[in-house]
């Protein structure tokens, strides 16, 4: 928990003062002269343990010398004590650079003053006490095979293992703990921790036995969601982010993985499985989309700009998630504290060298951008692996390739590499059989599509001459307004947000955001309308959107609008609608069109009933049908954008004004005859592209799926090339019809048909020997190695074998003999139950983390885990239904000799309070005010006070995180294998002034309100206390409950209000207020 910083209590003359007598006195004392004595532990042991211990201490020892201790130092004749100039540790730090210990590489030299007082105290004799060395670190406790300790026998031996460790330790320490909380507590402690939402009033009556509730608990749905939220912070979950489109962290359709962790909690799959299918599902299971899915958990770390960064964070929290192992400490020379060396490290590197990401494709969805299965494979099986010298990438030991392997001191029980033989829908997933269906549909839509343009294009030939859509003239009409922003003219446009200037002749939005920003007409708009505007986008951040919204709602929730959009990626003019909050992009209300910031626009757009027909710079753009309107107001505004507007006109549309109906095709801004060549060329160019496909799935299947002979391989390799060859030829001559105005188009058609044709000569002259080339069916998206690299560019087929080596890891790590795994799992599930861990440094099982006051207990649970198949609900089970989980957190009946002896609980004599993490906290008040959404499963929601899902399943990267939750200390994508506690004002203020809080705060009073017989105020309290916090209010607390409401009811505001009125807003008011009690944000 951070403490607040206290102000400094002293006055600033006090502290002045005190700094110069200290001063002063530093002056009368006398300094440290060259007959001083040296002491050994405080000035000697510590320079020796910085510049020598990592070279000849217990780790390593170089030339067979160890230093640690002086009788050590004597035997290998490093000092003679009372002869510094013969000590050979003298003679080495003062050698020339060549001979000089420490060597360059392993850092500075000793200074001057080091060197003269290591010269002093060998001079004096060298004196230090005796020392026993450190054992060897094979002995380190954390690396001793995993086994069932004996139980503790103990007075009134206790019926639980947990409870029989425990006393066992607590009879040592000399405390005795309190007893068991009240029911309510320990139902709202254990609901809280096993699926993450507060129990219902009826729930928290539960009389069933302790144990039947709590398997009732771990068999629901909701278990899954709330333990996968403590392993994504251990596992780095981060949706993807990057700049635009461009993805440069993570990976699109992460929620996968997610989805991939709640469903394995769920199903209790065991959690050496899931080690398997998160390093290597991809060698486990090849075939196995949910095992596949797994891997997101490596995905995860992709990184588009460094290849090195992105395996060095893979490297370092594998180590550190399942090994507890700070293997990132060795990357630049050997670990200065466990028995890991840099070649260790960059052996470990060599196991992840080769795999890459890439999306797979889901049945029915070919967008990549829409949907996709991330995951890892292995790409560059032949890729060597190079120690960088001194951790840097730029300088690797290129003579000396690295093996791939598991750190020396555990790697007794490691398997050798053998390579995984893949199936054809791993190498070459466009082999799957969805995956060439979909092709061919694709295929004959587009050929279809191309027939429906050419018959369309011969009836307007037919009825030429056409005409597009009347563009509505500047007529009067009945509804007229004209605005020029030469002033401002707040009747007419009432602002919203701080970005607004009236300046230059123009109604300036100043602020890029993507908060609300709206420049709303007070004026009501007739039902059919015309709207022209002259605008200028000036700038922004991402869509640079200008947007110009009618029929809008109040709370936003619902509206229709027309935008255009400078977004690099895809600039375009939109026709879209708000619905119930969501909004909608429809494909047919779009035209993809070029849109620059500083240049200035024409847009109009007419609205008859629910058909909208958009223009810009008088050019016809998209005619689109509404699903439905209502009355609402009209806006200007701007999204991520900085926008000018110069005039707008709004008028009603005159009757007579023919619109183009939504879907019907507009008059071709060509003639009509050169608009018949044009759909010819392009049914001919989708033709082709059908023939081609179904030529490549042939050659696809007969090469990889059914083992062709050779000759048929040959023979339908041959086919595929000539047709794809074809397909080119026949897109060029489409392309070179339609873009013959622009010149660089045209030019780059007849290039590639150019080619094409060269190639398919080439083709046809080749000898029979020469197996043709052709390209394969491409059915997934590998992730860009580099930013200038381009996706076409990476063949469709990847090897054929994968490595084994993540799966040999996988193995090691998941191996029932590794002693670190199901230790570093039971420590997470223990410190999430408990509040701490039962080894304080939860990711750092070396020699620096000191054997646990509980490691019996330790060894215990983690042999039960392994024993039950590393069953998460058996440990689950177990440490839920001991007694010691069930003990009150109130320190008021505790013994003083306990609270004397362990103030900080470390015999565990009582349960530790917990503030709920931030997610929690969340979820409580949507469920506890009936508006959470119990949807499972999906896409990543965007986060903000209109989300209703679990907070599991809102957006969480680096660019995308709830503010709500970020007020409780969220979790960091970066690293959290345990969550900060704090207390800050921001929270409170949070749970006070929020949409979420207030909101949910009426909704709870009115439930509550609603089952109660008698909704007196006593009545009321006593039920609000007991649904938030699962208890009765103190008489204190009532009191003070009773004289808020009846100071609520004096307040002016609800003087004017009626007497039900006023109950049902002070209720909300004291609602809030109980849900600002510390007890709410609390698990006692």
């Amino acid at each position: 928990m951070r403490v607040p910083v206290r102000p400094n209590p002293h006055p600033p003359f006090v502290s002045r003062l005190s700094i110069t007598l200290a001063f002063v006195t530093a002056l009368t004392l006398p300094s440290a002269g060259a007959n001083d004595d040296v002491d050994y532990l405080t000035q000697i042991k510590p320079l020796l343990a910085e510049k020598c211990y990592s070279c000849h201490g217990v780790l390593k020892q170089e030339a067979d010398l160890r230093l640690e201790t002086r009788t050590l130092m004597i035997q290998g004749d490093v000092i003679i004590p009372g002869d510094p100039d013969a000590s050979e540790l003298l003679t080495r730090i003062t050698a020339d650079a060549g001979e000089r210990m420490p060597p360059a590489e392993d850092g500075a030299p000793l200074q001057p003053d080091q060197i003269e007082l290591l010269r002093r105290w060998i001079r004096q004799g060298a004196e230090a006490p005796d020392e026993t060395p450190p054992p060897a670190p094979t002995q380190h406790w954390a690396f001793q095979p995993i086994t069932m300790p004996l139980l503790p026998v103990v007075p009134g031996q206790p019926d639980h293992p947990v409870d029989a460790f425990l006393a066992a330790k607590r009879i040592d320490g000399n405390v005795h703990p309190v007893g068991p909380a009240e029911r309510s507590i320990i139902i709202r402690r254990l609901y809280l921790d096993l699926i993450g939402l507060p129990p219902t009033a009826d729930q928290l009556r539960d009389d069933r036995p302790w144990e039947q509730i709590v398997d009732d608990l771990l068999a629901r749905s909701e278990h899954g969601e709330r333990w996968a939220r403590h392993w994504m912070d251990v596992w780095r979950y981060s949706d993807w982010y990057g700049l635009g489109q461009q993805l440069r962290y993570s990976q699109k359709h992460l929620w996968r993985w997610r989805d991939w962790i709640i469903r394995s909690l769920n199903d209790d799959k065991g959690y050496d499985r899931m080690i398997l299918e998160m390093l290597a599902g991809d060698e486990l299971a090849p075939s196995d989309p949910d095992a596949i899915a797994g891997t997101g958990y490596l995905a995860r770390n992709y990184y588009l700009f460094n290849r090195t960064t992105w395996l060095d964070s893979t490297i370092e929290h594998t180590g550190k998630a399942f090994l507890g192992l700070t293997l990132n400490c060795a990357k630049c020379h050997d670990h200065k504290y466990d028995p890991i060396s840099q070649l260790d490290y960059y052996r470990f590197r060599a196991i992840f060298e080769p795999h890459q990401v890439r999306l797979d494709p889901i049945p029915g969805v070919t967008d990549f951008e829409q949907d996709g299965l991330p995951r890892v494979f292995d790409d560059s099986v032949d890729r060597p692996t190079f120690v960088h010298l001194r951790g840097d990438p730029s300088n690797p030991d290129k003579d000396n390739p690295v093996s791939p392997g598991v750190p020396e001191i555990l790697a007794e029980f490691a398997d050798p590499v053998r390579p995984v033989p893949l199936p054809p829908s791993a190498f070459a997933p466009g082999t799957r059989s969805y995956v060439q269906q979909q092709a061919i549909r694709n295929a004959e839509s587009a050929v279809a599509k191309a027939e429906q343009e050419l018959a369309a294009a011969k009836t307007r030939l037919a009825e030429s001459p056409s005409s597009e859509p009347t563009a509505p003239s500047a007529d009067a009409a009945s509804f007229e307004l004209t605005e020029t922003f030469d002033a401002p003219s707040d009747k007419r446009w009432q602002l919203t947000g701080d970005g607004w200037q009236y300046r230059d002749g123009a109604l300036h939005q100043t602020r890029s955001t993507r908060e609300p920003q709206m420049a709303r007409l007070t004026e009501t708009l007739p039902r059919d309308f015309q709207v022209d505007c002259f605008y200028t986008t000036t700038g922004g951040s991402t869509y640079k959107s200008v947007t110009f919204r009618f029929d809008q709602s109040e709370d936003a929730a619902y509206a229709n609008y027309v935008y255009t959009s400078a977004h690099a990626p895809g600039p375009k003019v939109q026709v879209a609608f708000t619905r119930e909050g969501n909004n909608t992009y429809p494909a047919q209300g779009r035209k993809a069109m070029p849109i620059n910031v500083s240049q200035r626009y024409h847009l109009r757009f007419a609205v008859r009933d629910t058909l909208v027909n958009v223009w810009l710079d008088d050019q016809f753009v998209v005619a689109y049908r509404l699903p439905d309107r209502r009355e609402g107001f009209f806006s200007l505004s701007g999204f991520d954008a900085t926008v000018a507007f110069d005039e707008i006109s709004i008028k009603s549309l005159p009757p007579e004004v023919e619109l183009a109906d939504a879907g019907a095709p507009s008059a071709p801004a060509v003639d009509p005859q050169r608009a018949v060549i044009v759909a010819e060329t392009r049914l001919a160019s989708a033709t082709a592209a059908l023939q081609s496909v179904k030529a490549t799935i042939a050659a696809d299947n007969a090469r990889y799926v059914r083992s062709g002979s050779t000759a048929e391989i040959r023979e339908l390799a041959g086919a595929a090339a000539r047709k794809q060859l074809l397909a080119k030829i026949a897109d060029a001559q489409y392309r070179a019809v339609a873009d013959a105005a622009d010149e660089k188009k045209l030019k780059a058609a007849n290039d590639q048909k150019s080619a094409a044709e060269k190639r398919l000569s080439e083709l046809e002259k080749a000898s029979p020997d020469e197996p043709p080339s052709y390209a394969s069916l491409r059915g997934s998206k590998k992730a860009l190695e580099t930013p200038e690299h381009k996706g076409p560019d990476y063949p469709a087929v990847y090897p054929s074998t994968s490595t084994g080596r993540r799966l040999t890891l996988a193995k090691w790590v998941a191996s029932d003999q590794n002693p670190l795994t199901a230790r570093v799992a039971v420590n997470q599930v223990w410190m999430r139950h408990f509040g701490t861990p039962l080894v304080e440094s939860v990711f750092d099982f070396g020699l620096r983390a000191e054997k646990p006051l509980h490691a019996d207990l330790l060894d215990f649970l983690a042999t039960e885990f392994i024993q039950s198949g590393w069953s998460f609900k058996h440990l689950h089970r177990i440490i839920v239904t001991s007694d010691a989980y069930q003990l009150s957190s109130s320190t008021a009946k505790a013994e003083e000799q306990t609270r004397t002896s362990d103030p900080t609980n470390r015999y565990y004599w009582r349960a530790n309070s917990k503030r709920m993490e931030s997610q929690l906290v969340r979820d409580s008040l949507l469920s506890l005010g009936g508006k959470l959404d119990p949807k499972m499963a999906g896409p990543s929601v965007d986060p903000g006070p209109g989300a209703t899902r679990r907070s599991v399943y809102l957006k969480h990267s680096r660019d995308q995180q709830d503010k709500f939750l970020s007020m409780f200390d969220d979790a960091d994508i970066l690293q959290c294998y345990r969550r900060n506690e704090s207390i800050v004002p921001q929270q409170a203020l949070a749970l006070s002034n929020s949409k979420l809080a207030i909101e949910m705060a009426f909704e709870i009073a009115s439930q509550i309100t609603t089952g109660l017989e008698d909704d007196s105020p006593t009545n009321f309290i006593n039920e609000l206390f007991f649904r938030l916090l699962c208890r009765e209010p103190t008489e204190a607390e009532r009191a003070e409950c009773h004289a808020f409401w009846d100071a609520m009811a004096n307040l002016p505001e609800f003087q004017t209000q009626d007497a039900a009125a006023r109950a049902t807003a002070i209720r909300a008011r004291l609602t809030q207020a109980i849900v600002n009690h510390n007890d709410f944000v609390t698990i006692r």
